[in-house]
Order: structure tokens, then sequence, then C-alpha cells
């Protein structure tokens, strides 16, 4: 611990830490001067008591102490004079006096006037702050001057001094020596402390506000990729018009990993709910490299054969992430489904995502492939597909696998397939637009308070 205090107090200035101890001191050594300034004269009181005969001069003495000690205590803001200096004037002047004062008296008083120099030592020592060596300087000079003094006083010898209270008054000047330097250090290694922490915080504040303003900027960025990424998907009114469908899509982030596709090609109509690796920005790239290789393949090159669709879908993906040997695993599981309005028929191919259809109330999960598209070592993976007659109100349901995984509940599980498949049960008779509803609160109740766990995308059908 006071390895990490003296590393956080290296960085403090000397001139930091004695501003900051001159602010915390201030306020005790001015009011220690003015009550030396107001009280030292109307101590006169006591000399007129013990020592009438000299009371009228030591009152002098008091006065010009007093006045002493003012002038540099009213100077002190124009000349910025420390106020450890400022005390030490009423000190040094009234520990003076105070010896002045021993060769005045007898033996009867001497106890009283040592009570009162015991009680300078023991108030400097409670209200001073500074260093030793002023401290000892003025016990040096105080002893000093009651030596000198002391040999004025012939009424009194040296074992009546010791005696009545001498050798007491040099233990507590000692003491307060020490006393002095050690709140000295504690208030000066407080200070540095907080000066250190107070530095500390308003580093860990400016690197907050930087963190701050970089993850707007970073925000502000997805958030415009945002608009990309909306701007690739197709519209839903322009998927509607050509199929009565619903679309639930609820990106984990800004940006999503999940993306649908759509496409019309004469009679045909090709849909299609993408999961690419990841979820927020990396599935953003998988996403928009999924969806312009699909345009290629169906739009530009006229492929229409569901399987073909994905063969093609996993040679492309693996080519432009540079997967001939297999190291890296990202890439996409996809349920596609070509529809021919014309003849009601749908071909079916999958990569690890079921169709699910529901016929006369029973739903039926519907599997092709269990390989990915992308993020294998085979180099010519089959991918097959099935052709499905449809019937009148047929439905049909294309989902990542977002909504199954989904963590909530009471017991903070997933929501899981067969729950799923149930729960589609329950609504397939709605309208699709209130299933997409039904489908969206089911799921925000589950979720409750857990944060969503991955990108959702389902897509409901009705023949």
């Amino acid at each position: 611990m006071d390895k990490i205090v003296k590393q956080w107090t290296s960085g403090i200035t000397e001139l930091q830490w004695k501003d900051e101890l001159e602010k915390s001191s201030e306020r005790y050594h001015v009011l220690v001067c003015w009550l030396a300034i107001i009280f030292d004269p109307i101590f006169g009181i006591t000399d007129y008591l013990n020592i009438p005969n000299h009371w009228q001069h030591i009152l002098m003495i008091r006065c010009t102490v007093s006045l002493l000690s003012l002038i540099p205590l009213l100077l002190r803001k124009k000349y910025r004079i420390p106020t450890y200096i400022i005390v030490f004037v009423p000190f040094l002047l009234i520990s003076l006096q105070n010896a002045y004062t021993y060769s005045l008296i007898g033996l009867k008083d001497f106890t009283g006037h040592t009570l009162n120099y015991l009680a300078l030592f023991i108030g400097a020592g409670m209200f001073i702050l500074w260093k030793w060596q002023y401290s000892a300087t003025v016990v040096l000079i105080s002893a000093i001057a009651c030596i000198f003094f002391f040999e004025q006083n012939h009424a009194i010898g040296l074992q009546e001094i010791l005696i009545n209270g001498g050798f007491l008054l040099i233990v507590v000047a000692f003491f307060m020596i020490l006393l002095i330097q050690t709140r000295y250090s504690l208030t000066v290694k407080e200070i540095k402390s907080r000066l250190a922490l107070a530095a500390a915080n308003q580093e860990l504040l400016e690197q907050k506000q930087i963190i701050e303003w970089k993850n707007k900027d970073i925000t502000d960025s997805i958030r415009y990729a945002r608009r990309i990424q909306e701007s690739i998907l197709p519209a839903q009114i322009i998927i509607k018009k050509e199929l009565n469908c619903f679309i639930l899509y609820k990106p984990k982030d800004i940006v999503s990993g999940d993306f649908y596709w759509f496409s019309v090609k004469e009679d045909l109509v090709i849909i299609a709910a993408v999961d690419c690796t990841g979820h927020g920005v990396p599935g953003a790239f998988m996403s928009v490299l999924g969806n312009s290789i699909l345009n290629q393949i169906v739009n530009e090159n006229d492929v229409v054969n569901p399987s073909e669709i994905l063969s093609q879908l996993d040679r492309k993906v693996r080519s432009a992430l540079d997967q001939g040997d297999g190291s890296s695993q990202d890439g996409m599981d996809i349920a596609l489904c070509v529809i021919d309005k014309v003849n009601q028929k749908m071909g079916y191919a999958g990569a690890k995502r079921p169709l699910y259809m529901i016929r006369n109330k029973e739903i039926n999960e519907i599997k092709v492939n269990k390989i990915a598209i992308g993020g294998h070592g085979d180099e010519h993976p089959r991918f097959e597909s099935v052709v499905l007659q449809m019937q009148p109100n047929d439905l049909i349901y294309l989902t990542s696998d977002g909504y199954a995984d989904q963590f909530g509940g009471k017991d903070k599980t997933k929501y899981m397939t067969k729950n799923f498949k149930k729960f589609l049960l329950t609504i397939h008779h709605l309208d699709l637009s209130e299933q997409a509803k039904s489908l969206d609160t089911e799921i925000e109740f589950w979720k409750g308070e857990e944060k969503q766990t991955d990108d959702i995308l389902v897509i409901g059908a009705k023949f």
C-alpha cells in the first residue's frame, strides 16, 4: 500500500503541496495570531496580581509584542507572507516575553508562570503546522533567553527552577517539537495523497471523456453503417407485393449479422433468411458480402435452383474470405426458398437452417443440409434441395437461430426450438401482421431484463 501511495504522490511537485499546506494551515495560523494579539495584553491582569511592582512595563512589553505581531498579519496578503511566518513572530516574541518575566518573579509565582509557558507550548503543538526547525529555533532561543534571565534573578536557584516546573518545561518543549513535526508530516502526506487522488480522478475524467468522444464517433459511424445496411435490404413493402408474408427483424446491436434477401425472376419469388457468423459490426460485414454474392448469383447469373444457389454461394464466400486452408471459420447459415407462384410449388435448400411448414394445424421441420456456407474444409460440399407442392393456407417460416437461443424466462434459459414451434402452432391462425406482433411480444416477455442474445430474424409466408 505504501508503494502505491508513493507512486501516486511522486508526481506531486513541492510547489503544489506547499500551496495546499498553506491553504490548510492558514485558518489555524491566523486564528492563533489573532488570539495572541488580543489575549496577550489581557493577561497583563495576572502580572498586576503576581508582580505588582513591574506590571506596567511588562504591559508595555505585551502591547509591543501584540503590535509587532499585528504588522505582518495585516501585510501578509499585500506581500504574500506565508502564515507560518505570521505565527512564528508572536510565538517567538511571547516566548521571550515569558523568559523575561522569569527575571522579575519570586519563587511563589514561579510555578504559575511556568504553567502559562507550558500552555503556550501545548497550544502551539495543537494548532501550528510547520517544519520542526522552526519549533526548535523558538525553543533554542527561549532556552537561551531563560538562562540569561534566570541569571538576573538571584532569588531563585537552579534546584528551585527544576523542582518547580523547569524540567517539565523542557520536556513539554521537546514534546511540542515532536507533536508539531508529527502533525506536519501527517498533514503533508494527506495533502500529497489528496492531490494525487485528485490528479488521478482528473486523469480518469479526461480519459473517460476521450473514451466517450471516441465511443460517440464509433457509434455515429456504426449508425451511419446501419443506414447503408438498411438500404441494401430489400424494402418490405416490395416483398409483400409479391408474397403474403411478414418479416420480424430485431438486430442485437445497431447493425446486424442477420439479413433477409429477396428477388423476383419472372414467375419465381426467391426469399432467404441468412444468419452470418457473429453479430454487430463483424456480422454486418458478412451480411454485406452475402447480400452482394446472392445478387450476383441470382440477379446477374440467373441461377434459380436452390441447391445450386447455395453451392455457388459457398464457393464464392470461401474464395472471398480466402478459406482454402480451412483456417477461417467465418460463414453463414441460410434457409432459402424458390417459390413458383404459377404452379404453387416451392424449392427449398438450407445450410444448417430448417424450414418450418404448418399444414392442417400440424408443423413439420424440414432439414436438408447440416453444413454451413463457408467456414469448413470441404472443397466440394454437396447441397441438396427439396421440392414441395404447396396447398392453400400452407404457412412457411424461415428463421435465424436468434429467436430460439434467446435467454430468459424464470430460469434464465434458452427459449429453445421446441417452444418456438409450439408457439407458431398457437398463432398460425392469426393474420400475418398479428403473428409478427405476437412473436415480438412473446420474445420480449421471455427476455425480460436479460440482454438480447443474438440477432433475431423470422420470416413467415402464407399460400
